[in-house]
């Protein structure tokens, strides 16, 4: 049920691969250092040979620190690790020297599925620095010299993601059409572009994937499929999934990757009919206390802790570094939400 191992094993690849022998980093060799981490592989710098052994065995690890520099004519492995071994949790690290916007570092963060980045730069005194981001631009460290503390920091939040809770999908059977829900599907459509501005999604973004929608009807949840253009949104776009776990869906297309957490508060508040999950924040509602990547358990876990009443409905939590969730028994309590953009960077406290 759950998808990563308890048996930490850990990857830290660093340095610079190439024809020969490499060359090592002494920025990798303090955050290692600092990150001290378990029962860990360590590479800095070497062959590309080497390198892509190393992919070919990446099933082997659950903890990956990928660092690699590799010349512009070679492939980028790193854009191969979770299409091969998608349950591990993944830190990378991307060199700045002024090219990249934030939005371009969140955007290929997305794009190679990396839960974590280091993003190194030089300052005004030809100095490197560190900042610790995840890929939603919330930043657990801010510029540092000092790479024995982005050691220290990414180590901490590392372990905190290999902590959190995920729920396998598996496929039950055919494809359940969903019944009509021509008003909710209306309500969410009508939201798509101001939901795509207050995201400020990168210009390459082929769609505008803002969260997910859900709904309950008879014995079944209906949950939008994953990476759905929420501007052509119709019924079709929704799998029927059963409120257990492990989360059993029917037909071809995968639901939401947060529909693990959208069973377990529909199982809890038996009152709420309809759940709209957004990327930004709702004016004057209450915020949960932690930073949860999307599809942890855990943010169910902070929701019904904050509000413990299971006939609560029409409620709406902001989801902190993360977006926010609407909660209502009827359509009418999700029209005209007043919502507003995360400021990004959002820099942890």
């Amino acid at each position: 049920m759950v998808t990563i191992d308890l048996e930490r094993k850990t990857l830290f690849v660093a340095g610079h691969f190439d024809d020969g022998f490499g060359k090592p980093s002494k920025i990798a060799e303090q955050v290692f250092e600092a990150v001290n981490p378990i029962n860990a592989r360590y590479s800095n710098g070497g062959s590309f040979n080497e390198l892509f052994r190393l992919l070919e065995n990446i099933e082997k690890y659950n903890l990956i620190f990928w660092f690699a520099d590799v010349s512009n004519n070679r492939p980028k492995l790193v854009s191969e690790i979770k299409k091969r071994h998608k349950e591990c949790v993944l830190v990378t690290s991307k060199r700045n020297r002024g090219e990249y916007s934030f939005h371009d570092l969140l955007y290929h963060a997305l794009g190679i599925k990396s839960n974590m980045f280091v993003e190194i730069s030089e300052n005004e005194n030809k100095r490197y620095q560190g900042r610790v981001i995840d890929p939603l631009g919330n930043v657990f460290l801010d510029y540092n010299e000092d790479f024995g503390l982005v050691g220290k920091v990414i180590g901490k939040r590392a372990d905190e993601l290999m902590g959190y809770t995920r729920i396998s999908s598996e496929k039950e059977g055919g494809r359940i059409p969903a019944p009509k829900q021509e008003e909710f599907i209306g309500v969410i459509r009508g939201y798509s572009d101001l939901f795509h501005e207050l995201v400020h999604s990168h210009p390459e973004a082929t769609n505008r994937f803002f969260g997910n929608a859900s709904f309950r009807k008879g014995d079944l949840i209906f949950v939008t499929k994953r990476n759905v253009d929420k501007r052509e949104l119709d019924k079709n776009a929704f799998v029927a999934v059963k409120p257990e776990t492990p989360i059993c869906y029917f037909g071809d297309d995968k639901p939401s990757i947060d529909t693990p957490t959208q069973v377990k508060l529909y199982n809890f508040y038996q009152n709420v009919s309809f759940m709209l999950h957004s990327h930004t924040y709702i004016q004057d509602a209450p915020f949960t206390s932690r930073i949860i990547p999307c599809g942890a358990l855990e943010e169910a876990d902070e929701i019904i802790r904050m509000l413990p009443y299971e006939d609560k409905k029409n409620f709406f939590v902001n989801l902190r570094g993360h977006g926010s969730l609407a909660l209502v028994d009827r359509i009418e309590y999700l029209k005209s939400l007043p919502y507003f953009a995360r400021q990004l960077p959002e820099v942890v406290k």
